[in-house]
């Protein structure tokens, strides 16, 4: 194991030490000014970026889960991490943005617009359990998730069931706040785009105290949101903080806490036309629209969708010794969302004519209560030198009751929109989709083996205790899920590994718009097999890997049901390139072909065919050129490349591959000895159409837009 160039404590629990400081080699670790005095070496467990921003794509150490403060030469998955250097060059504003950057990774069945509904290596990231805020509390992503308070993003793809529990294999989305650290920040931004959106914020921190034992990073934005779509715009807000006392030289708190809230227009889908010929629901032809103009509106004027969101999460972590260390955390999350559903459907591909029917839920609220307790410590057996970490976590989720209220259907046309005012919508039922309470209790133990300077041996395993409660049903089940993994150092630089993992997930909750929507389906065994490697040439992290996941699998079948039913395979390649390729270019390009099969459906149709919304081929190149002779001058590129997916289960549709390109500059100068940098981003400047969602509903991706901003950091 590669010993850190800067620490205060010996290194604590490689795969997850509440104690471990920071990697000084960690490019996105250091401040602006590239020092690591004492003070900012203190800043335990967390990665902070202090002054004006950095240019440098790369990324050396992980901050998700059991993972956290890992160099990635000894992490036995795929992970990708977007720095907060590479989200300001990419003028990013959502995970949308963030998430873009990563291959294999595509959205379902909602609008952009209003809320992210992504899927990773073809499998369905749940809204409740597969995010993640400073890798631990589940927060809800049923409305977008800001990040101008992040720091970075992460996505852990595959099984993750050791730390995290129920989970689906899809991956765990991380987001990193920013922290407080030894230089003071204070920067205010204001920013907009060509559809008329405005808005500012502020971010300021600082250390204070006799000895700058206290940490504040306080963040606000608000702003007006315009769209390219016809008389669709909204607002969103943001306030956060995140708080550090270091009481001692062995005791830290910490505290997070962030509210946001967006009002938003709904812009309506195009439902996903149905099969002609099929036969009790199999077989026949679907034959898809062309892609129409995404500036059309097909929803009633100012149809509602709104969430409010509150997160709060706070931490204890204590050094027993130089070698044990131990950890208690508690969070809650809480969401509320008022969601219209408007979706096109019958539509006649002649004339465009259809009907807009759908769904208006005032009271959707969620809430996840989590605690989280963990000792981790270090112990040697002869030659052998042992992390260790023991834990236990139980995360609750409630669920309350729903009253959707259905409206008659109206008519409207695909190719010549005609608006429709909300007031004369009549609704007609109400139905009541009952709560549930959902309760993932576990212990986990991992054991870090290090043999000699090269062999990395990991194995583990989680208890899980799972009930769920609803008022259509109850289940409970307990197991045992593995983990196992093994790394070789082949150079001080490069590392190869394999891993084995076995997880539970829940197989989801049937979505809106289904025969049984709001039911939540019993969980599910997932296995993962991936074996890979990685080295640093020159400035920048290169790694391939190859992936194995065999799930249960979960379709919306013929008769709009959500169901769990057969398996499915998901294999693949996976390869990226992130950092420094030139001391004047920084880069992060990555790739990912993907065979996403269906098994044992017992439906003929079905079996050996493409999981919906699966693209075999995706990927990225994002690159900024940024030399020192443009006298604070940068300019960057984009292409994004996803290939044809199949439209649903028994692929007999598919949505055609498409390529974005994006163009973006900035320019970094000084007024008054304050520095200020300007930025533009034009996205999708070829105006390319495309289906940005598959799934049951789909979205039509936005049009040419152009961003701009202004950052002043006093």
């Amino acid at each position: 194991m590669r010993k850190r160039a800067v620490s205060v404590l010996a290194l604590l629990a490689a795969m997850q030490a509440p104690l471990r400081v920071q990697a000084a080699e960690a490019v996105d670790a250091v401040d602006a000014t590239g020092s690591t005095d004492a003070a900012q070496e203190k800043a335990l467990d967390d990665i902070v970026i202090t002054g004006a921003h950095t240019s440098s794509f790369r990324a050396e150490v992980v901050q998700v889960g059991a993972f956290r403060n890992q160099s990635l030469l000894d992490t036995p998955l795929t992970i990708a991490i977007v720095p907060r250097a590479l989200l300001d060059a990419q003028g990013a504003q959502g995970l949308e943005d963030a998430l873009r950057n990563t291959p294999g990774v595509t959205q379902q069945s909602t609008s952009p617009l209003t809320s992210n509904n992504f899927v990773s290596r073809g499998v369905l990231m749940n809204a409740r359990t597969n995010y993640r805020l400073n890798g631990s509390l589940p927060i809800i992503n049923l409305g977008p998730i800001p990040i101008e308070n992040k720091q970075r993003v992460e996505l852990l793809k595959g099984v993750s069931a050791l730390y995290y529990g129920i989970s689906t294999p899809s991956g765990i989305v991380n987001v990193v706040t920013k922290r407080a650290g030894s230089d003071p920040v204070t920067s205010f931004t204001m920013n907009g785009d060509g559809n008329g959106s405005f808005g500012s914020g502020f971010d300021i921190g600082r250390e204070f105290g006799d000895h700058n034992e206290y940490g504040a990073r306080v963040n606000g934005y608000a702003s007006r949101i315009g769209t390219p779509v016809n008389d669709v715009d909204g607002r969103r807000w943001l306030m956060s903080g995140a708080f550090d006392w270091r009481a001692t030289e062995r005791l830290t708190f910490k505290l997070d806490t962030e509210y946001y809230r967006r009002e938003m227009d709904e812009p309506g889908g195009v439902t996903l036309p149905s099969a002609v010929g099929a036969k009790n629901g199999v077989g026949g032809t679907i034959t898809l629209p062309a892609v129409p103009d995404p500036t059309k509106r097909y929803a009633p004027l100012n149809s509602p969708y709104n969430t409010w969101a509150t997160n709060v999460v706070g931490r204890a972590d204590y050094a027993i010794t130089d070698d044990w260390s131990a950890r208690a955390e508690f969070g809650v999350a809480s969401t509320r969302r008022q969601r219209t559903i408007a979706n096109l459907g019958s539509v006649n591909l002649t004339t465009g004519a259809g009907t807009i029917s759908g769904t208006y839920t005032p009271d959707q609220e969620y809430r996840n209560q989590n605690l989280r307790l963990e000792v981790s410590g270090k112990v040697e057996t002869g030659p052998i030198n042992h992390e260790l970490l023991v834990g236990f976590s139980r995360n609750r989720q409630t669920q309350e009751d729903q009253h959707q209220q259905s409206y008659t259907a109206v008519k409207q046309n695909l190719y010549d929109p005609v608006d429709i005012p909300y007031d004369s919508l009549r609704f007609t039922t109400t139905k009541l989709n009952a709560g549930s309470v959902n309760i993932d209790t576990g212990g986990y133990i991992m054991d870090m083996a290090h043999l000699g300077e090269n062999w990395l041996l990991i194995a583990g395993a989680r208890y899980v205790d799972y009930d769920t409660a609803s008022a259509a049903k109850n289940f409970a089940v307990t197991t045992v899920t593995p983990t196992a993994g093994l790394v070789y150092k082949l150079t001080p630089k490069s590392s190869l590994y394999t891993t084995y993992i076995e997880g539970l997930e829940s197989a989801g909750t049937a979505p809106d718009g289904t025969t049984n929507a709001g039911s939540i389906l019993d969980p599910v065994v997932s296995k993962q097999f991936e074996v890979g490697g990685r080295m640093e040439v020159a400035g920048a992290m290169v790694s391939l890997a190859y992936f194995h996941i065999n799930r249960g699998l979960a379709y919306t079948d013929s008769s709009n049901t959500y169901v769990v039913n057969g398996r499915a395979v998901h294999q693949g390649v996976e390869a990226s390139v992130q950092g420094d390729i030139l001391p004047d270019v920084s880069v992060m390009l990555g790739g990912q072909y993907l065979d996403a099969v269906q098994e044992n459906t017992g439906i003929a149709a079905q079996d050996g065919k493409r999981v919906e919304n699966t693209p075999r081929w995706s990927g990225s190149v994002f690159a900024e050129y940024h030399p020192d002779f443009l006298g604070g001058v940068a300019l960057n590129a984009g292409i994004y490349y996803t290939g044809d997916r199949a439209a649903e289960a028994q692929n007999r549709a598919y949505l055609p591959a498409y390529t974005t390109l994006s163009l973006g500059a900035s320019y970094k100068t000084n007024v008054q000895q304050n520095a200020l940098t300007l930025r533009v981003n034009a996205d999708n400047v070829t105006n390319e159409r495309y289906w940005a969602t598959g799934g049951s509903t789909l979205y039509a991706g936005m049009p040419a837009t152009v961003r701009f901003s202004a950052t002043l950091d006093l």
